[in-house]
C-alpha cells in the first residue's frame, strides 16, 4: 500500500474498524457467524447521527419471504419521494441496518424518505433471487407507498457495491425509465459491469486493499454460478441499452479496483444523453461510505447524493 494517496481520516477509520473487529474476536463458524460478526462490527459506526420523525423496522411481501426493511422519514409530511438503498457485502453479508447512520444522514440532508432493504444472499440464494426481491420492493412501494406516507410515483434506487448491482439490475428488470416511477439511480462504489481488465482493476490488483481483483471475481462467481446468466443485463448493467436509465449519480473511490466500473457506465450514459454525475472521492477506498462518523469525504458523499436527490426528486419546502 506504500505510495498510495490515502486520506489521513480514512486511515484512522480503517484503524478503528480493525480495532472493533479485533475486540469481537473470531467469527462463529459458518456463513451465519460471519454475518453476525460483520453486523456487530457496524454498530459503533451507526451510532449518533440525525434523529428521524419516523424510523421503523418493517417488512414488504416478497417472492420468497417477507423482506426486512428500515424506513427513515425525516418529517411526517405525506407523499415524500423515496430512495431504496441496498447494502454492500459481496452478495453474502450485510443487512437492512448496515448503513443506518448514512441513511438517516441522507434523509435529513435531502428531506425525502429512505427505505433500506435486505436482500437474498449467497450461497443460499444466487442470482436472480436478490434482484427479484428488490423488484418486489420497488413495485410494492409504487403501489402501496402512500400507506407509509410515500409518493410511489417518485422512487430512486441504488446501493453500495454489490447492493448497487442488485438494485440497478432490478430497475433494469422492471424497465427503468419506462416504468414512469423510477426517477433516479444513485450508486456508491458500484459493481456496474463484469470487466476484470479495467485500468483500476490492474492498478490496484496487487495493492493489498479490499476488495482485491481476485475477490471481485470470486464474489461474482458465487452470485452467478450459472455461466448462462453472466451477461444478463440484470447482473451486468452496462450491457443494457443506456437509454433505459434515469438520471444517475455514480460515486466511486479513487483507490478501488471498482473505480472504473462507474467511469465506464458514465461513458455509456453520455453516449445517449442520459443525465449523470460521476464523482470520484480522492484518497478513498472501497468501504469509505460507511465511515461518515469519522471521514469528512464520506459525509461529503452523503451530501452530494442529497443534492442530486433534491434536484431530481424535490421535496416541497426543502
Amino acid at each position: 500500500m506504500a505510495g498510495l494517496p490515502f486520506d489521513p481520516e480514512l486511515l484512522e477509520a480503517q484503524k478503528k474498524a480493525a480495532e472493533i473487529a479485533a475486540s469481537l474476536g473470531a467469527p462463529e463458524p459458518g456463513v451465519e457467524g460471519v454475518r453476525k460478526h460483520a453486523a456487530t462490527g457496524r454498530v459503533w459506526w451507526n451510532e449518533g447521527g440525525p434523529e428521524m420523525a419516523d424510523h421503523r423496522h418493517l417488512t414488504i411481501p416478497g417472492p420468497i419471504r417477507d423482506i426486512p426493511v428500515v424506513l427513515c422519514r425525516p418529517t411526517l409530511h405525506q407523499s415524500l419521494p423515496v430512495y431504496v438503498f441496498l447494502h454492500g457485502g459481496a452478495y453474502r453479508i450485510g443487512n437492512e441496518w448496515s448503513n443506518d447512520r448514512q441513511m438517516r444522514e441522507l434523509a435529513h440532508d435531502w428531506g425525502g424518505a429512505v427505505v433500506s432493504m435486505d436482500y437474498a444472499h449467497v450461497p443460499e440464494d444466487p442470482f436472480p433471487k436478490a434482484v427479484e426481491e428488490c423488484q418486489a420492493v420497488l413495485q410494492w412501494l409504487n403501489k402501496n407507498g402512500a400507506s407509509w406516507g410515500l409518493d410511489g410515483d417518485r422512487i430512486a434506487f441504488g446501493g453500495a457495491s454489490a447492493g448497487s448491482n442488485v438494485a440497478t439490475g432490478a430497475a433494469i428488470g422492471l424497465g427503468g425509465v419506462e416504468t414512469g416511477y423510477l426517477k433516479a439511480g444513485l450508486t456508491v462504489v458500484g459493481v456496474l459491469d463484469r470487466d476484470p481488465d479495467t485500468d483500476s482493476m490492474h492498478e490496484f490488483a496487487d495493492a493489498d486493499i479490499f476488495p482485491s481483483r481476485a475477490g471481485i471475481a470470486g464474489s461474482l462467481a458465487d452470485y452467478l454460478p450459472d455461466p448462462a446468466t453472466r451477461n444478463d443485463p440484470r447482473a451486468n448493467p452496462i450491457a443494457v441499452d443506456p437509454a433505459l436509465f434515469p438520471p444517475m449519480f455514480l460515486a466511486a473511490a479513487e483507490i478501488d479496483v471498482l473505480r472504473d466500473s462507474s467511469k465506464r457506465l458514465a461513458v455509456r450514459l453520455a453516449s445517449v444523453g442520459v443525465e449523470y454525475e460521476l464523482k470520484i472521492y480522492p484518497g478513498m477506498t472501497h468501504l469509505f461510505f460507511g465511515y461518515t462518523r469519522m471521514v469528512a469525504k464520506a459525509r461529503d458523499c452523503v451530501s452530494d447524493m442529497a443534492a442530486f436527490l433534491r434536484k431530481h426528486l424535490p421535496v416541497e419546502g426543502v
